[in-house]
């Protein structure tokens, strides 16, 4: 399942406005900030869902109580991202608590489009102004 999401980069944002600014800082979670999603995993015995989240500033130092040492060891065996890069684990619930947005984008080496805020289309007939540049080698 992991391997579907190779291609993709993948950000959350945190900024729901039912939730504080307190309430961030209580649970070490950056407010109105980006983060890359790393890896989703579900444990087959209980079938507990958990996303590994980096904060690009290393900032956050979430814990979460569903990540016990012995789910920790499972999850790490999917994807051992060191914590001091801004790495780590949140199940589900919490994860659908405290980030506000997704976004998936495929990219591809030779062009990319970027879009403004607000300007997405209602279907896929609608058409929508973009900015494509091409790269022709990445320095």
């Amino acid at each position: 399942m992991l391997s579907i999401f190779a291609r993709f980069l993948i950000g959350a944002a945190t900024s729901c406005s039912d939730i504080t600014h307190e309430e961030y800082s209580q649970v070490h979670i950056q407010n109105d900030h980006a983060f890359s999603i790393l890896a989703v995993h579900m444990l087959s015995e209980t079938n507990d869902r958990f996303v590994l989240v980096r904060d690009p500033h290393a900032r956050s130092n979430y814990t979460d109580t569903h990540v016990t040492p012995t789910v920790l060891a499972q999850l790490r065996s999917i994807n051992d991202t060191p914590r001091s890069s801004g790495a780590f684990w949140i199940s589900w619930p919490r994860f659908l608590r405290y980030f506000s947005s997704l976004t998936i984008s495929n990219y591809n080496k030779d062009n990319y489009d970027i879009r403004h805020e607000g300007q997405l289309a209602r279907s896929s007939t609608q058409s929508v102004s973009t900015y494509e540049f091409h790269l022709s080698q990445l320095v």
